[in-house]
């Protein structure tokens, strides 16, 4: 069993570190953005919902914790947003830190995350995966999501000097 506790200032701090690595390369792998937009665009997107290392209206983030050898764990984070009229959560991150990968720590701690979520009064989880990670598809899976469609884009750039869209 893991041990879900709601981040404090420091620990969110400690987070955004992790998060901006993480969407930065996730918005140049998927979204074509070079490096500097990248960057910008995780930063901004942090400071939007942790101002000042706090969450922001509906937001929130979990420190994902596990006993092992009868000692506790820091193994990951959960960030969450609430869409209190839909009574829906969307996972906007799920975290297991390198060294705790592959252990079924991922696994124990979405299943106490849905749980926890069980208690109040949300009656669906949404979230977005890379169509190339196989390993969180096939967690969310194992645990009952639903594949709902396929994200897609497409950019579209205007040629300097011409009027002609080039196709990229």
């Amino acid at each position: 069993m893991s041990i879900l506790t709601e981040c404090t200032g420091n620990d969110i701090g400690a987070y955004c570190n992790i998060f901006v690595e993480e969407y930065e390369n996730d918005l140049i792998k998927n979204h074509h953005l070079s490096q500097s937009e990248a960057h910008k665009k995780a930063i901004d997107v942090f400071n939007s919902s942790f101002p000042d290392n706090r969450a922001e209206k509906n937001n929130s983030l979990l420190h994902i914790n596990k006993m092992l050898n009868d000692k506790s764990y820091h193994v990951g984070y959960i960030w969450l947003l609430y869409f209190p009229k839909e009574q829906s959560v969307f996972i906007m991150d799920f975290y297991i830190l390198h060294e705790y990968r592959n252990k079924k720590i991922g696994y124990e701690a979405m299943n106490d995350l849905i749980s926890m979520i069980g208690r109040s009064n949300v009656t669906m989880i949404k979230l977005r995966v890379e169509p190339e990670n196989q390993a969180a598809i096939g967690l969310y899976k194992k645990i009952g999501f639903d594949i709902t469609g396929i994200n897609m884009v497409r950019r579209i750039t205007l040629k300097v000097g011409e009027n002609d869209i080039s196709n990229k």
